[in-house]
């Protein structure tokens, strides 16, 4: 008897995939940035550790649902599980129940560190609330419950202030609602394997295209090799050798073998770009059933003459989220072009953003191919993909290797400019005094910095100037949750991403980092968090798939490539 195919999904993806609703806004700080801060991993910790030896921590959970022909496998860690007191979910008012004596009832303890004030919150988050209910159901079924508390625990980052919101279900009302999430998801899982067993049958066929050019071979050979061991490959060949098929075609049997999922073919320049596409073509005039998808960039695709990601602007961010997964939907079930022409024909048809319509679309095509920083920007990473705690078999083809060097360093470096939060500071004192207030104490803090400096400075640290930022990100959080309209909003929302990277990197600095201030030529005060080897950033993202291929016409001396582009010592 055939064994029932299996598909896998977390708690969290299914929850904000099938439950996702309203509009693309980014006027609201936090919309773009689904990733608590580093700080955030932190605070969870703390506060797991405060609750006692009777409270379990990161408990892993998983359930298995029977469908038509495949089994659908939902799973999570759950942040804590505890047993209630007296006073639990004392404001929820239980009806019926109300002689019922919660104390030492189960209770799942789902926590998130927020920038925004706690105080103001009325309600949990509805998908941060899924998540926790997913947690609930899979706990009270394996337990046998009838019962169960939740209890949503929500920390202010920088005041460490925290408010909870606990409520106790029925087993029974769980149960039919998670069951009903999880039936959303059913044609999705169901598409992946009928898709899958059309791709493989294809590539078993599929024969490299050409006759085979000198040491053509032997790179396939090379790559495929590494791909079935899981390693890393450095490849230095001359143009000419033919090296964009040599990496595609081994990588696209590995995902016919099962050795793979996904491929990310990476580069840094379009033409690139289309060197890559033109392969796969080739591969799918050769009866290859592949779907892929070249990623474009915001700005090319989007369909506003200005780039205002918000229901006010943009018709197309307006209720995006209410209909792009019918939109994904319809697309892949329907054709396997996923050029740029055609995303644009869809995202019409169905009215949604193009540009976050195509990272939606990425997530079901077998082939991604994209800028460096889709992969291993923390701030332009695909998110449904490598976000903290994701991995997947993943293949990454990292075309003109050489210079992901120097746009690593880019991308693990942060800088602040003292002028602009005397700028912002005179712009802001009359709409927004607090605020006002907490940009002149970041803005002395670098006036000190900038009396030791007359050229530049190398720094041992950046001192209270990261708790100055911390206070100053969370009152730019409030300010920016507000719907309040002035003429300079969009550059306190760039301003304020500028800070939370500037943050976000100082939480990697180590001794792969040199912290300077500098002054420039035009006579404006720098502070920089300069990463000097990004190596190590580069690994933590290439540890989340499962084999990276290097590849370029310029890797020698190959020692300092090998050294700057991966930690591991043992790369082919």
């Amino acid at each position: 008897m055939e064994q029932e195919k299996l598909i896998r999904i977390s708690v969290r993806n299914l929850v904000e995939f099938i439950l996702c609703e309203g509009d693309i806004d980014n006027r609201i700080a936090s919309a773009p940035d689904k990733d608590a801060m580093q700080l955030g991993s932190r605070i969870h910790r703390k506060i797991q550790r405060q609750m006692g030896s009777d409270y379990h921590a990161e408990v892993p959970l998983k359930i298995q649902i029977s469908c038509d022909g495949f089994v659908l496998q939902v799973e999570g860690r759950a942040d804590g599980i505890f047993y209630a007191d007296k006073d639990f979910g004392a404001e929820e008012k239980l009806g019926a129940d109300e002689d019922f004596d919660v104390e030492g009832m189960v209770c799942i303890d789902e926590i998130k560190g927020i920038l925004r004030s706690v105080e103001r919150m009325e309600k949990p988050v509805g998908v941060h609330l899924a998540q926790a209910k997913c947690y609930a159901y899979i706990y009270a079924k394996e337990q046998g419950l009838n019962k169960i508390g939740v209890q949503m625990t929500y920390c202010q980052m920088e005041t460490e202030i925290i408010k909870r919101f606990q409520q106790i279900y029925d087993f029974d009302e769980l149960e039919a609602w998670f069951l009903d999430v999880a039936k959303q998801y059913e044609k999705w899982a169901r598409f992946q394997i009928e898709w899958k067993e059309i791709r493989n049958a294809s590539i078993k066929e599929v024969e490299f295209p050409y006759e085979y050019r000198e040491g053509q071979k032997e790179l396939v050979t090379s790559v495929y090799r590494t791909i079935l061991r899981k390693k890393k490959l450095f490849i230095q060949a001359p143009t000419g050798v033919g090296k964009t098929m040599a990496t595609v075609f081994p990588a696209v049997k590995a995902v016919g073998e099962e050795l793979g999922e996904k491929i990310f073919y990476l580069t840094a320049k379009t033409i690139t770009r289309t060197v890559a596409e033109q392969a796969f073509q080739i591969l799918k005039q050769h009866g290859l059933q592949m779907k892929t998808i070249t990623l474009t960039a915001k700005e090319k695709i989007c369909f506003c003459e200005q780039t205002e990601c918000n229901p006010d602007c943009c018709p197309y961010a307006k209720g995006h989220y209410d209909r792009v997964n019918d939109a994904v939907y319809d697309m892949i079930t329907t054709t396997s072009d996923m050029s740029r022409e055609n995303i644009e024909v869809y995202a019409k048809k169905h009215e949604v953003c193009p540009f976050e319509f195509a990272l939606d679309v990425s997530l079901w095509v077998d082939a991604v191919i994209c800028d460096y920083n889709y992969v291993f920007d923390p701030n332009a990473h695909l998110r449904r993909f490598f976000s903290e705690g994701k991995k997947g078999e993943y293949l990454f083809l990292i075309d003109e290797a050489h210079n992901l060097v120097e746009r690593g360093r880019e991308m693990y470096s942060a800088t602040l400019y003292k002028e602009e939060f005397l700028s912002l500071k005179k712009k802001i004192k009359l709409v927004h005094p607090k605020l006002a207030r907490h940009l002149d104490a970041c803005n002395k803090i670098l006036l000190e910095f900038k009396r030791e400096c007359e050229t530049y400075v190398v720094h041992e640290s950046i001192g209270n100037l990261h708790f100055a930022l911390l206070r100053l990100v969370t009152e730019l959080d409030e300010f920016l949750q507000k719907p309040l309209e002035f003429t300079g909003r969009k550059e306190v929302v760039d301003f304020y991403f500028t800070v939370r990277n500037f943050m976000n990197i100082a939480e990697l600095v180590d001794d792969h980092y040199v912290i300077y201030s500098e002054m420039q030529e035009d006579g404006r005060f720098m502070l920089k968090l300069f990463c000097v080897d990004p190596s190590e950033n580069l690994q933590k993202c290439m540890n989340r798939g499962k084999s990276t291929i290097y590849f370029s016409a310029t890797l020698l001396p190959i020692t300092y490539y090998k050294r700057l582009l991966s930690t591991k010592e043992d790369n082919y």
